[in-house]
């Protein structure tokens, strides 16, 4: 089996897929409908974002999943951050998702 791992530039082209409106699958985890729960990281937040702002930061954690941070829409204490994880170019699952306190200067706001 061949195992193909994904770069940073290609979590930007899915998530300029999205913002384009073009067709991208995206699935949810138990954990990321669990989180969607929590203050600043409910359900149409996280998708609105993903969907319509770009990312103010991205690094690849392991195995094609990666931290994408968003500035909250609501909040200037909050970033709003996503582990997604790339199936394939027109796939992806919301692996969890989570508030995370913005720092000064931490990603270029």
């Amino acid at each position: 089996m061949i195992v193909i791992k994904y770069s940073i530039s290609d979590m930007e082209s899915i998530l300029e897929k999205l913002r384009n409106n073009e067709h991208v699958i995206i699935t949810d985890s138990e954990h990321f409908l669990d989180n969607t729960k929590r203050k600043y990281c409910e359900y149409d937040t996280v998708y609105n974002l993903i969907k319509n702002y770009l990312p103010v930061y991205m690094k690849l954690s392991k195995n094609n999943k990666f931290l994408v941070f968003y500035n909250h829409p609501e909040s200037d204490k909050y970033h709003v951050k996503v582990v997604i994880f790339i199936k394939s170019l027109d796939e992806i699952r919301l692996v969890t998702t989570f508030p995370t306190e913005r720092r000064r200067g931490k990603f270029h706001d």
